[in-house]
C-alpha cells in the first residue's frame, strides 16, 4: 500500500517506472541531489512524489551529457557562479550539435554538391602562407603549421582548422593555412575571421576534387547575384587522423562568406 493515498511511489516502483537502479537512487540522495517525501526510519522504506521522479530523470539527463553527480549538485544549487555553469553546459551543447552534424554529414553520398546556407564563427587562428605545388603538398603543409600551432600551447581544442584558398582559380594551390588557437593567443602568425553568412557543399571525397565544390559555389553565386565577402575557406571535418587512406571517407566543408541572404535555400 501507498501512503497517503495514490500519489506516493516506493523505491521498488520508482526503479521500474524510470528504468534505474536502486543504487543509482540512493546515490542521489548521498549527494544531496535528491530528497525522498517520507523516510521511514523504523522500516527504512522511502516515499517518493512525481516531483521526485522528475526530479531524477532531469539528474539522468545532465548525467548523459557528460557532468558529473558534483558537478550536477553544483548546477543545482551554487548560486554564486551561474555564468560558470551556463559556460560549461553551452560549451557541452556545442560539442553535442557538433556530433550531431557529422552524423548526418557522413550519411551524404558521393557526389552530392547541394548547397547549404550557414554562420561560421567568429575565430582566431596561427595562419601560415604557402604555395603548393598539389594537394599532397598543401596536406604537408597544413600539418606543418598545425605542429607550429601546437608549440604555441594555446590550441582550440574543438574549432576545425581550415586553408583559405587565396587566388581565384578553383585548382590554385596559393594557399593560407589556419589553425583555430585561444583568442589570447599574440603573435605574427594571428590572424582573426569575423562571424559571417557563407554558402557551403559539404564535399565528400578526395581533396584532389574540391575544385569541383569550388565551381558549383560560383555558379551558383553568379546565377543569383549574390555578393561574397571572403574567399574559399576548406574545412577538414574528416580526414586522413580518423579516415586513414580511405579518400572516399573524407569530408570537407567548402565555403564562401557572403552578405546575409534573403533568400532561403
Amino acid at each position: 500500500m501507498k501512503k497517503q493515498g495514490e500519489n506516493l511511489f516506493k523505491i521498488g516502483e520508482i526503479v521500474k517506472i524510470l528504468g534505474v537502479t536502486r543504487k543509482t537512487i540512493l546515490g542521489y540522495e548521498e549527494m544531496g541531489l535528491l530528497e525522498p517525501a517520507i523516510k521511514d526510519e523504523n522500516s527504512g522504506y522511502r516515499y517518493y512524489t512525481a516531483d521526485n521522479m522528475t526530479q531524477i530523470r532531469s539528474i539522468r539527463s545532465l548525467q548523459t551529457l557528460g557532468l558529473s553527480l558534483a558537478e550536477i549538485r553544483e548546477y543545482y544549487y551554487d548560486t554564486e557562479n551561474l555564468d560558470h555553469h551556463l559556460e560549461r553546459l553551452m560549451d557541452m551543447r556545442a560539442t553535442l550539435d557538433r556530433n550531431i552534424h557529422l552524423l548526418q554529414l557522413r550519411a551524404a553520398k558521393l557526389g552530392d554538391l547541394s548547397i547549404h546556407q550557414v554562420r561560421l564563427p567568429q575565430q582566431v587562428c596561427f595562419c601560415r602562407r604557402y604555395q603548393c605545388t598539389d594537394a599532397k603538398d598543401a596536406a604537408v603543409k597544413l600539418r606543418d603549421t598545425y605542429i607550429a600551432a601546437a608549440r604555441t600551447g594555446k590550441l582550440s581544442m574543438s574549432a576545425r582548422m581550415f586553408t583559405v584558398r587565396m587566388d581565384e582559380a578553383a585548382t590554385g594551390l596559393d594557399l593560407l593555412c589556419c589553425i583555430p588557437v585561444e583568442e589570447d593567443f599574440i603573435g605574427e602568425e594571428r590572424t582573426e575571421f569575423a562571424e559571417t553568412s557563407a554558402l557551403c557543399i559539404y564535399y565528400r571525397g578526395a581533396y584532389e576534387g574540391i575544385g569541383a565544390a569550388i565551381t558549383a559555389l560560383n555558379e551558383y553565386v553568379q546565377a543569383n547575384a549574390i555578393e561574397t565577402t571572403g574567399k574559399f575557406r576548406s574545412i577538414y571535418l574528416e580526414g586522413p587522423p580518423n579516415r586513414g587512406t580511405h579518400t572516399s571517407d573524407y569530408i570537407t566543408q567548402v565555403v564562401i562568406p557572403i552578405l546575409p541572404c534573403c533568400k532561403s535555400l
